[in-house]
């Protein structure tokens, strides 16, 4: 599933609804905010849950700049300093990211997480870009939520504690 018309009600958790509120916040009348703007001590809780993506323009590249301490627990690896093209499983991600360089909105994403040995895992990504020039995605921020098929939140915690 992908949607690029995000809607705060429709988000699947807390945390993503305030990552999203968050976002909407700095960004404030911009098309998109800055690195800058974003302040870990005004949202320490929602940290775990947020992983930032570096994008380089020529060539285009991505790379894993930094994962949130649940995104590690769910994927069962740290996948940080990594280029995405690295892995040839994540063909589909740099589809992705390459939309957000074009279009420079955000957008919420639900799939497997079928790149790793975790591939039963549902997970929601929702991605925003940030730009320090406002006008080119120099980085791009992700909202991370985990599920088990059919059983929720709780319980992915519970299991992968």
């Amino acid at each position: 599933m992908f949607s690029d018309e995000i809607v705060i009600d429709d988000l699947p958790c807390e945390h993503l609804r305030e990552i999203y509120q968050y976002w909407l916040k700095i960004k404030g009348p911009r098309h998109m905010p800055a690195r800058a703007d974003i302040k870990p001590k005004e949202i320490v809780s929602l940290l775990p849950h947020l992983s930032m993506i570096d994008v380089e323009h020529d060539p285009v590249r991505f790379r894993f700049r930094l994962v949130g301490t649940e995104t590690v627990r769910a994927m069962g690896m740290d996948v940080t300093g990594m280029y995405t093209d690295m892995n040839p499983a994540t063909e589909k991600l740099n589809k992705r990211y390459k939309w957000m360089l074009k279009n420079k909105q955000p957008y919420l994403y639900k799939s497997k997480l079928s790149w790793t040995e975790r591939d039963f895992l549902d997970y929601y990504a929702l991605a925003m870009p940030l730009s320090d020039n406002g006008e080119d995605i120099n980085i791009i921020l992700y909202g991370m939520h985990y599920t088990f098929p059919g059983l929720g939140e709780r319980t992915t915690e519970i299991i992968l504690k």
